[in-house]
């Protein structure tokens, strides 16, 4: 919940901090909150194996941010946006078995399991 009402802060925002270099890159804000959303969501729900069930609520959530935007009037709807964010979901799904392979063992290690 944290994570979502950050970056909805972050997107609905007048004047949203800069992070500079890199991070100044705005498709790549979308692609990393994005990655980390799919991630969160899928730690969420970690048995729930349909992919659509987890990854439509945050197309809908990019969605919504973009329709906010174009309503707020300050901030811009943004279509490329909307494609940045479903690369980050793309990306946190390509690499999930590699992801769960990694951080599955040490979870278990940590919860005594």
């Amino acid at each position: 919940m944290i994570a979502v009402t950050l970056i909805l802060w972050l997107a609905l925002t007048p004047n949203p901090p800069r992070a500079g270099g890199l991070f100044d890159l705005d498709k790549v804000n979308h692609i990393a909150a994005f990655f980390v959303l799919a991630a969160l969501m899928e730690y969420a729900f970690p048995y729930l194996k349909a992919w659509s069930i987890k990854l439509l609520p945050l197309v809908a959530f990019g969605v919504s941010i973009e329709l906010l935007q174009f309503w707020i009037g300050y901030r811009y709807f943004e279509w490329a946006d909307m494609v940045a964010d479903g690369v980050g979901l793309m990306l946190f799904w390509g690499f999930r078995g590699k992801i769960r392979a990694t951080v599955d063992p040490v979870i278990q290690n940590t919860m005594g399991h």
